[in-house]
């Protein structure tokens, strides 16, 4: 949550006024860097708005789960990469979202290469 905006006027005023940066992080108990920032967008924007419409939280690639599914099962051998560039999402999304539905991920098989001897004692 960004700081409110009376914060930042009174900061930067306070820097303005010829307070020192220091004492006015200290007072307003911010960061030095924050205060930076602040003191940056006032000078090229000329306001002290905060950002606004960046992204919160995470983003999910798949908005229609209904279509995913029923494209999952009828291209069953297809890979996580091949998914992706039909929804044009990362693999990892395809990863995530299949993990959500209950698939697991294919297994490569590995190959015993001798065959395990039986020891009569273990049994």
């Amino acid at each position: 949550m960004p700081y409110s905006l009376d914060l930042r006027n009174r900061a930067v005023s306070s820097v303005y006024g010829g307070m020192k940066k220091t004492e006015v992080c200290k007072v307003f108990n911010i960061c030095r860097q924050t205060l930076y920032s602040w003191l940056g967008l006032k000078k090229t924007q000329g306001h002290l708005n905060p950002q606004i419409g960046f992204q919160n939280g995470h983003s999910h690639g798949i908005k229609d789960l209904d279509t995913f599914c029923k494209f999952v099962e009828v291209h069953s051998d297809y890979t996580q990469e091949e998914i992706a560039n039909h929804f044009k999402v990362g693999s990892s999304t395809i990863g995530r979202v299949l993990k959500k539905m209950g698939y697991t991920r294919k297994k490569r098989v590995k190959h015993i290469l001798k065959e395990v001897k039986k020891n009569e004692k273990n049994f």
